[in-house]
């Protein structure tokens, strides 16, 4: 029974650090790849370490919910934020209401030019 309890609690053990290390990984190169001048390490080090450090804890203990989350991860994202209809539709209704917006308003296009600028 002792056997039992401690290969469950290795087993969960080895689970949660695999997921830790896993998450960590992922959030220092999506750090490191997201940044517009490619990021650097020490800048990842002094400002975002400890957050994903956190973050991969939790998700290291919760590694029985973080798993199945972490590998569905696309297909929720790709189901949950699908577009619905036309794109170029939606286009073309978007800069049919920001022209009229425009023209209430009085800006862009549409603004006076008399050498001003308007205070708000």
């Amino acid at each position: 029974m002792l056997l039992l309890w401690l290969g469950v609690l290795g087993g969960y053990g080895i689970g949660a650090v695999v997921t830790a290390r896993a998450v960590f990984e992922r959030g220092r190169a999506g750090f490191l790849a997201g940044t517009a001048s490619g990021g650097s390490l020490a800048e990842f080090e002094r400002r975002e370490r400890p957050h994903i450090e956190a973050i991969a804890l939790f998700s290291g203990v919760l590694w029985v919910t973080a798993v199945p989350v972490l590998l569905l991860r696309r297909l929720v994202a790709r189901l949950a934020l699908a577009r619905s209809g036309d794109g170029a539709r939606d286009v073309q209704q978007v800069r049919k209401r920001i022209d009229e917006l425009e023209r209430a308003l009085g800006v862009g296009a549409y603004a006076e030019d008399d050498g001003h600028r308007r205070q708000g």
